[in-house]
């Protein structure tokens, strides 16, 4: 599927159509082929369309540093799209069968992959944690399996917890949307986020995925909760996206998102619930922000952003997605940061986003 080269420094994506157990392979037939990938937003990117070559391979070569950017691994991930002359398309992934020929001759499927997507190593030894995180993609609970009575499950189930280094913040799934309407737990989940608002008297919420309006034919509706927040007033509304906060912190749309967010904490009463749909992405590196600017460690805030993988709604992240975000942001690993706190309010009022004085009570109003 791939190949590297000059010590890892340049990648080769190679693509023998003949392999798979497809429904055309023939290149007379083909319009294109593309390699679609985390790193071109799982999008149809014309730098990405592959040539054939004289023994029929399709090929693309990119410097790695092109093709860097992670998937929900924390590395690269990627497949390939087929666009045929008569319209239709066709995706070759890592659960695309191989043909009789190519089983025949011996060959057998990739291993580095990740679900349906193939990953790009550069060091094979994380192989086995990969294939060991694939269990939370199979990971979909069913209701009746779930002990509802103890608060670890509720809380586990609805994604609801506390936010690190905060008493007034917490984070979790979407408290009126259904996301996942099939799965015999979403009703149930809705109704515990409910219950934690109301548990933890939380005053006002900061919703990361835009005016949603009600979906009456799933039955979805404003639990007392939040029919009280939003009658006074006290519903942040935002619509940010994965890209956004994953790949594109620098971007005036990521700033603004920060700058909203701090405005109406310091504005609105406290305590505050943060969430999008599932509260695994928008909401991961959000409230990890505000984590680290109320003194957070980077060990606590990876801790809590993998917390969202076991909420058994067949998702995973790795918190090597987060450090990317952060690398783009910050220009290094928080890792290799002394003191996360400052540099990420250095960052912020260098950056004209937010002032010493908004970030000061900002942890005010989180923390005390």
């Amino acid at each position: 599927m791939y190949k590297l080269s000059d010590g890892g420094k340049t990648v080769t994506f190679e693509l023998n159509l003949k392999n798979f157990a497809l429904s055309d392979t023939a290149a007379e037939d083909i319009e294109s082929v593309t390699v679609t990938a985390s790193f071109t937003l799982w999008r149809k990117n014309p730098d990405f369309e592959m040539k054939l070559s004289s023994d029929e391979i399709w090929t693309l070569t990119k410097p790695y540093e092109e093709v860097s950017a992670p998937g929900n691994i924390g590395f690269p991930e990627f497949n390939f799209l087929i666009y045929y002359k008569n319209g239709s398309c066709d995706y070759v992934t890592a659960q695309t069968p191989l043909s009789k020929s190519a089983l025949k001759s011996g060959l057998t499927p990739c291993t580095e992959s990740f679900g349906n997507n193939f990953v790009i190593l550069t060091d094979k030894s994380f192989l086995p944690e990969i294939k060991e995180k694939e269990k939370y993609l199979n990971n979909i609970e069913e209701l009746c399996n779930i002990n509802l009575k103890a608060p670890q499950e509720r809380a586990r189930i609805s994604n609801v917890r506390k936010v690190p280094a905060t008493k007034n913040l917490w984070r979790g799934y979407h408290p009126y949307k259904k996301s996942r309407p099939a799965f015999s737990t979403e009703n149930i989940r809705i109704k515990l986020v409910n219950k934690a608002l109301s548990k933890n008297k939380i005053r006002s919420v900061i919703t990361l995925c835009g005016d949603e309006g009600l979906n009456k034919e799933l039955g979805e509706k404003f639990y007392r909760p939040m029919k009280k927040i939003r009658k006074t007033g006290n519903q942040l509304l935002i619509d940010t996206s994965y890209e956004t906060v994953y790949f594109d912190p620098q971007s005036q749309e990521y700033g603004q998102t920060v700058k909203k967010i701090v405005d109406f904490i310091i504005n609105h009463p406290a305590p505050f619930y943060i969430h999008c749909r599932l509260g695994s992405d928008r909401t991961g590196t959000m409230s990890s922000i505000l984590a680290a600017l109320c003194g957070a460690s980077w060990k606590e805030i990876t801790e809590d952003y993998e917390k969202t993988s076991k909420a058994g709604f067949g998702e995973f992240r790795s918190p090597r997605l987060l450090e990317y975000s952060y690398k783009k942001l910050l220009g290094k690993s928080p890792s290799e940061i002394p003191n996360l706190q400052q540099a990420l309010s250095d960052y912020f009022i260098n950056a004209a986003i937010l002032s010493q004085a908004e970030i000061i009570e900002l942890r005010k109003k989180l923390t005390s």
